[in-house]
């Protein structure tokens, strides 16, 4: 089925949330996260404080908007993975790579831009670990789902860790190689490292 054309409110609604974004990116770059206020982002975007808060709840959540989407997004190419006979990291390394590549990076200097901020904002570190705990504890649940638990065992939660630990630290590493295409390499690599994941079975 077609998707439903944007309406003129609708596009309007995107393309204000875009340039808030965009100007918040700009600020935060040329003069760090934390000595940027709302009222220099809302001023930049040409629009009020008040429409600032209309988009966004916080300044943070201008580099985290995707949070939910994102650990939805994480978890369903994990559910739809072809190798669902074993409760392994190996098993996983597959659909985590493939969600690097397709909703991560996906070639998009934007997202590099996003990461390098997060990575290296220490006040960001409390949100960064909420959202990788979120991710382990959303795997943890799908596996046991797939096991017919209704709650994880210890072999779930521990899966679940090192593959987002295989994610997150090619996050950590993604900025230092200023390529947007780089991170499902990065991902990959970080599943060898771990299982000795080969490389000819890994998404490409």
């Amino acid at each position: 089925m077609a998707e439903r054309p944007l309406g003129l409110r609708e596009r309007n609604r995107a393309r204000t949330y875009a340039e808030i974004a965009d100007a918040a990116v700009d600020l935060f770059e040329r003069q760090g996260y934390d000595t940027t206020t709302v009222e220099q982002i809302a001023n930049a975007a040409g629009v009020s404080p008040a429409t600032f808060f209309r988009y966004f709840a916080t300044k943070e959540d201008v580099l985290f908007a995707d949070e939910e989407p994102a650990a939805a997004a994480l978890t369903e190419r994990v559910a739809a993975r072809t190798d669902r006979s074993t409760t392994s990291v190996a098993a996983l390394a597959e659909p985590v790579i493939a969600y690097a590549e397709a909703t991560v990076g996906h070639g998009s200097p934007h997202s590099l831009r996003l990461m390098k901020l997060v990575m290296t904002t220490p006040s960001l570190a409390p949100r960064s670990l909420r959202m990788r705990l979120r991710w382990e504890r959303d795997l943890a649940h799908q596996l046991a789902t797939e096991s017919g638990l209704d709650f994880p065992q210890l072999v779930h939660t521990v899966v679940a860790a090192i593959a987002v630990s295989c994610l997150t630290s090619a996050l950590r590493h993604w900025p230092k190689t200023s390529s947007p295409n780089a991170l499902a390499k990065l991902v990959r690599e970080a599943f060898e490292h771990a299982t000795g994941f080969p490389r000819d079975c890994s998404a490409r």
